[in-house]
């Protein structure tokens, strides 16, 4: 019989191999994406086709599990409002921003996601005021105003726009980590959860694609976007179920340390796979980033590795 360290070290082991795939995958969607409007697709499809086939895959699964389910109204206020900001906008803003960003400039902006959901939570009244989370947030805003300072005096003052965009991701994220962990439907499980969420943001979609995107033209010529966008959904299949998992189990918290992993593999998938490559003004930025992060997640390290060791 194993003993209780031996479990500990076991449920470290695993959902530390969990984060560790949350984290890539992440930077690997950031580099797919940025592949996929480099072949000139239109962003809408991109985004509804993403949309749709997460939903589809989603209700078959459940179809065979057998986890079919008749929403309340107050389920559909939750996934109305998640699939919105923890999918159709952050995923959106990705497709849009990799028009003016590199792949690794879009994750490390990403990468803030912790550092605005605490300022957010402060903003809020729900987070503890401290020094070391007022410095945290002002230095990843520093980091923020570095890149797109250094970016916006090397290109056209129109790019203002790719900046403010980039910028609404980690924001959005942050608001739906934020409304997830405080409205989690406790009678629902984790894949109807991320169901019904994908079918909102689906839905939500749909009538801006009928009327921008290019719905008679989804696959003219297969191309390397196309293969892009497939592998990216397939990821996010896996990656959406993993997010969801580590957030009930182990907590907001544990799961925002991917953001460290997912800075480096995403910078380290746009330089492998694009040829990207940075400024010193920009790896200063990552470095201020990962302080950041660290006085943000890292320091409250010893009670929450204790807290997932019992899980």
């Amino acid at each position: 019989m194993a003993s209780r360290g031996d479990a500990d070290g076991i449920n470290l082991i695993w959902h530390g191999s969990l984060l560790f795939f949350l984290g890539a995958a992440w930077g690997l969607q950031f580099t797919l994406l940025k592949i996929a409007t480099n072949t000139q697709l239109n962003e809408f499809n991109i985004l509804f086709v993403s949309m749709f086939m997460i939903a589809a895959v989603c209700v078959v699964a459940l179809y065979f599990q057998r986890s079919f389910f008749i929403p309340t109204r107050k389920h559909m206020t939750f996934f109305t409002l998640s699939g919105l900001f923890g999918f159709v906008l952050p995923l959106g803003g990705i497709i849009f921003a990799a028009h003016y960003f590199s792949a690794g400039l879009i994750v490390l902006f990403e990468s803030l996601t912790p550092v605005f959901t605490v300022a957010i939570a402060l903003l809020l009244g729900t987070e503890q005021v401290s020094s070391r989370r007022i410095f945290a947030v002002a230095l990843g805003l520093t980091s923020v105003i570095i890149v797109g300072w250094e970016h916006l005096i090397q290109t056209e003052l129109s790019h203002l726009v790719g900046l403010l965009i980039v910028l609404g991701v980690p924001v959005f994220y942050a608001i739906d980590g934020i409304y997830v962990a405080a409205r989690w439907p406790s009678d629902l499980k984790v894949n109807q959860i991320v169901t019904g969420e994908a079918l909102a943001g689906t839905v939500i979609i749909l009538p801006v694609y009928l009327l921008l995107g290019e719905p008679l033209r989804l696959v003219s010529q297969w191309h390397e976007g196309h293969w892009s966008v497939l592998v990216f959904i397939l990821i996010s299949l896996v990656e959406i179920v993993v997010y969801f998992y580590l957030l009930k189990t182990v907590g907001a918290l544990y799961v925002s340390m991917a953001s460290f992993i997912a800075l480096f593999s995403g910078l380290g998938f746009g330089i492998a796979l694009l040829g990207e490559t940075h400024s010193a003004l920009v790896w200063a930025s990552v470095c201020m980033v990962c302080v950041a992060l660290y006085l943000v997640i890292v320091k409250d390290a010893p009670a929450l590795w204790k807290k997932v060791a019992i899980k």
